[in-house]
């Protein structure tokens, strides 16, 4: 009697591994072409760019902590100085999560469903941790220099302490990745929208167009330290 034929199960082939978001900073272009391969996930690389608002906000908050302290025990009856450290803290977070959500909106609005802007601007933030770590060590390691001006209000030695402050290495370290973050993103986030939607014109529109708001962002969390330079 003749065997029935029974065919073999297959085995399930595994989904390919999304790219790690650090990818983007080697070859962009091979990053889009890894990520097209997988389900799109709005959130992958969201922690990335919440890790980097929050150095941003620890790193700010390092810089200006003196002149916090100073005005702290200036004022009688004021908040806690502990209290505007958390709040320079999480002011950064703040800020450095609107600017991806502003970035990821305009981008989608040009590069559409397939150019998948929420996670190539998620893996762009990439660029911003391995920095703020750095200003965090400079402002540890090298504090900014007692103001000149140690009397008076607590408002006028908070700004001489600020002063002093914007011109140490760490604060000249934050300017420089402020104004210059924005437009590596764009120079990164430019060939992997080009290799997921394949049309120039939408990939540069997406890559540019969201720079000028998250620029603006940046100067609004170091205005302190940025005008009384």
């Amino acid at each position: 009697m003749a065997r029935k034929y029974r065919p073999t199960p297959r085995t399930p082939v595994a989904p390919p591994a999304a790219p790690l978001p650090a990818e983007i900073l080697r070859g962009p272009a091979d990053f889009a072409a890894r990520l097209a391969a997988t389900e799109p996930r709005t959130a992958r690389y969201a922690l990335i760019a919440l890790l980097s608002s929050l150095l941003s906000g620890v790193a700010y908050a390092l810089l200006v902590r003196q002149a916090v302290n100073l005005a702290a025990s200036l004022t009688e009856n004021g908040p806690p100085a502990f209290l505007a450290h958390v709040t320079n803290v999480f002011g950064g977070v703040f800020l450095g999560v609107c600017s991806f959500l502003l970035m990821w909106g305009v981008a989608h609005l040009v590069a559409r469903r397939e150019g998948r802007a929420a996670e190539v601007y998620g893996a762009t933030f990439s660029v911003y941790p391995p920095l703020y770590l750095l200003v965090a060590v400079l402002a540890l390691l090298l504090p900014a220099a007692l103001p000149e001006q140690t009397t008076g209000s607590a408002r006028e030695v908070e700004r001489a302490a600020l002063r002093a402050a914007a011109y140490t290495p760490a604060a000249t370290l934050l300017f420089a990745v402020t104004f210059l973050g924005p437009l590596v993103q764009g120079a990164l986030a430019y060939p992997a929208f080009l290799r997921l939607t394949g049309d120039r014109g939408r990939a540069l529109a997406a890559s540019t167009l969201p720079l000028l708001p998250a620029l603006l962002l940046g100067v609004v969390g170091i205005a302190a330290l940025l005008f009384n330079r």
